[in-house]
């Protein structure tokens, strides 16, 4: 099973970036964009990959472990940017700004618990938009599509925000079909209790 730690987020909040979205999809109509369902955002804390149905117990542990370690919070999201550059992009999300301390706090926790060789790497929360297909967007290459893109991204961005309240963590099921990703909550971790 191909497993996945995330902070899922409210249906106003998947509202507000499915427009962004959409705005992004009429300006950049561009074959090396893979575009993200908006029913499948969400900030993935830790990606684990290919699991045997044996290690979930010890998963479930490692998350009980974690979540009652940081209180619930607030964040917010704000802009649109690209990972590594805007010269050669990969992915296209949506940033996090409020909310990043116990964000990452919670990703390097994950990483302690549940990998034998913790990254170290500084954690970048966000909601990815869409990903680039990196063969189609060599073959498309022109400066012109870079710049648009740049361009679209931060007037969009500009006027993208919204605020969210987390209390739980969420163990993920990635499904990969014809159709693109399919994730299913298999389970719930509430926060730290403030009166705790």
């Amino acid at each position: 099973m191909r497993l996945f730690i995330a902070v899922l987020i409210s249906p106003e909040l998947m509202h507000t970036l499915a427009k962004a979205q959409a705005r992004l999809q009429r300006e950049l109509n561009h074959p090396s964009l893979r575009w993200v369902a908006p029913e499948n955002f969400h900030i993935t804390l830790l990606f684990l990959g290919e699991q045997e149905e044996t290690r979930l117990p010890a998963i479930h542990t490692a998350l009980q472990t974690v979540s009652q370690q940081v209180e619930p919070f607030d964040w917010s999201v704000r802009g649109l940017g690209v990972f590594p550059n805007w010269n050669r992009p990969s992915v296209l999300w949506a940033g996090v700004q409020q909310g990043t301390p116990p964000l990452s706090q919670l990703a390097r926790k994950l990483e302690e618990e549940l990998l034998e060789s913790p990254s170290g790497k500084p954690f970048h929360p966000h909601i990815t938009f869409a990903r680039f297909k990196n063969e189609m967007l060599s073959r498309h290459r022109d400066g012109d599509f870079l710049l648009r893109l740049q361009r679209s991204a931060e007037a969009i961005g500009s006027s993208l925000q919204g605020v969210e309240h987390t209390a739980h963590l969420s163990l993920m099921l990635s499904e990969l079909t014809p159709k693109g990703s399919r994730y299913t909550e298999l389970e719930r971790f509430a926060l730290k209790s403030r009166e705790g």
